[in-house]
């Protein structure tokens, strides 16, 4: 048999090649657990397109739960986060009209509020949404 004559120059390139290698190797086993379990980024959805990731679970979001004890007539826009659990989070209520008035304690009566995920959003996709809610 033909045994290849390494010099002591090829023999520490390839013995640094395959170090290298194995480092690599080692770091993306490493990361493998994080890159797997990392949470999905938020997308963000209009409110006609919300109904292909969630649907609210008892058919509508009422808002009026953030008026009960007032006029409910108004309008405000609302800005927040369905999260994969199907929970409202960072709720966030701006450019919203004198008439209407909101407690912290009806505003999370409403965040209480649960999504399913529709079959399409398999993956449980976290969607941020901005609604514009005129209330007559």
């Amino acid at each position: 048999m033909n045994t290849p004559n390494l010099t002591g120059n090829d023999f520490s390139h390839r013995l640094a090649a395959t170090l290298v290698s194995i480092a690599l190797l080692l770091t993306a086993c490493g990361n493998l657990p994080l890159l797997m379990t990392s949470k999905p980024q938020t997308v963000h959805v209009s409110v006609t397109e919300l109904s292909q990731y969630w649907i609210v679970k008892d058919g509508v979001l009422d808002w009026s739960v953030l008026f009960q004890d007032q006029a409910s007539t108004g309008y405000f826009t609302a800005d927040f986060v369905i999260n994969s659990q199907g929970e409202i989070q960072l709720m966030d209520l701006t450019q919203v009209s004198d008439s209407l008035k909101i407690d912290a304690l009806k505003f999370d009566s409403f965040s209480r509020q649960r999504f399913f995920a529709t079959k399409g959003n398999y993956s449980n996709q976290p969607v941020s949404v901005t609604a514009r809610i005129v209330l007559d």
